[in-house]
């Protein structure tokens, strides 16, 4: 990560709090995707492999990659600034939310899906900006607490889009729940309003007549294309064991109330505690880290198959929950900030949209794979899958500890230093 002047400002109260407000903005409508809409349609009778396809939804944060390179060059060309394109987005976020309020699920559930999907769209083109962003102001000593701040941020969006909208939805119906999103969304633009002049310190890299974006220029590095092939490893346990967990607590007897408070506030909460308790130990990438958060996510998974299989009791699935929360924010925490040092200065946005695309690709994948498997098998038979999947990302952790790979300098060469994690 480059160091400048200004790279002090990342860390006022100003500007994270402009972090935290962007990727709470974007997690609202992850989360609908993800639980809130496959919760509801759960307990309305929907099969398990209708649900999966929700899973679609996620196809702007699979491909966003196509337009970061343009998001990338519109900003340094014309307008030198990403500000301008959070807003827009943050704006359209909102106009989106308060056409939904017009559309009824029952009556035009293709055109509400549309809406999600443009929603969906919004967001990963404020996500690349927003990404770039952390890229471009914050020194590498610091990525932590940015990794620390964008976690909570999801953890405050989840909060909202599941434990606040759920409970709305279920006390005043749909036309409510998405003014309340518009709302909400409206009021996570603020630090983006006030967040004028955090750009000033802009690393060099980003000055007019440099060579264009590109994804080439990203799959040239093999250092990136490694640290690509690590992600698509590590995340498949995880992104599989998550896809059906609203589901799964609708069918082990849960209300829409107690699973909104226990996903949202509980698993804000646990989120919470896991991001702050990184900022206390990690100081920097590590494959340390990343291995132990994989291992804690797989023995939480065979747990929860354990008690869907009747060995253990239900009691303990809020208890297993919680703590599960808890892992995959440490897991994302760490990763995180890995990924951080494997974007180059010199075309942010595109090298980490490339990254999460490839992510959204594999919440594709596996939450239709997760549905299909457990309606034929059963939700023990997609926790236990995870956790072997987790195990093998863990094993490839490892390795990447031993190896103590670095983040990328402002030439784009990833360095490979000597030191220990």
């Amino acid at each position: 990560m480059t160091s400048h002047s200004g790279a002090s400002r990342a860390f006022t109260f100003r500007v994270l709090s402009l972090f935290i407000g962007l990727y709470a903005a974007q997690a609202i409508t992850g989360s609908l995707v993800q639980t809130g809409l496959p919760t509801v349609l759960r307990e309305e009778g929907m099969g398990l492999d209708s649900i999966g396809l929700l899973s679609l939804l996620f196809l702007p944060w699979a491909l966003k990659f196509l337009w970061a390179p343009l998001v990338d060059g519109v900003c340094v060309a014309r307008f030198g600034r990403r500000r301008s394109w959070l807003l827009l987005c943050q704006s359209l976020i909102v106009g989106s939310f308060l056409v939904l309020s017009q559309v009824s699920p029952a009556d035009h559930f293709e055109l509400m899906l549309c809406m999600l999907l443009a929603v969906a769209v919004f967001a990963a083109t404020q996500d690349i900006a927003t990404d770039a962003l952390a890229v471009e102001v914050v020194e590498e000593n610091r990525r932590a607490t940015v990794s620390s701040a964008g976690v909570f941020g999801g953890y405050v969006g989840f909060l909202l889009g599941v434990g606040a909208w759920l409970p709305v939805y279920a006390a005043f119906g749909w036309q409510a729940s998405m003014l309340f999103m518009a709302g909400v969304v409206a009021v996570l633009t603020i630090p983006a309003v006030a967040a004028r002049g955090i750009e000033q310190s802009a690393p060099a890299p980003f000055a007019a007549g440099l060579s264009r974006p590109s994804l080439s220029a990203s799959f040239r590095r093999s250092e990136y294309r490694r640290g690509l092939g690590f992600m698509l490893v590590y995340q498949s346990g995880l992104r599989l064991g998550i896809a059906l967990i609203g589901p799964f607590l609708v069918d082990t007897g849960l209300t829409l109330a107690e699973i909104g408070w226990l996903k949202g506030a509980g698993g804000a909460t646990a989120g919470l505690a896991a991001a702050l308790a990184m900022m206390a130990v990690l100081r920097r990438p590590s494959g340390r880290a990343l291995m132990l958060a994989a291992l804690a996510n797989a023995i939480l998974f065979l747990v929860l198959a354990a008690v869907w299989a009747g060995l253990l009791s239900r009691d303990l699935v809020m208890p297993l929950i919680l703590a599960q929360s808890a892992a995959a924010a440490t897991s994302m925490i760490a990763l995180y900030a890995v990924m951080i040092g494997w974007c180059s200065p010199r075309q942010a946005g595109t090298d980490f949209a490339l990254l999460q695309s490839a992510d959204a690709v594999l919440a594709i994948a596996f939450g239709i794979a997760a549905g299909f498997i457990g309606q034929a098998f059963g939700h023990a038979a997609v926790f236990a899958l995870a956790a072997l999947l987790l195990v093998a990302g863990a094993a490839l952790a490892r390795r990447l500890s031993i190896a103590s790979e670095l983040p990328l300098s402002v030439d784009g060469a990833l360095e490979i230093q000597g030191n220990k994690q």
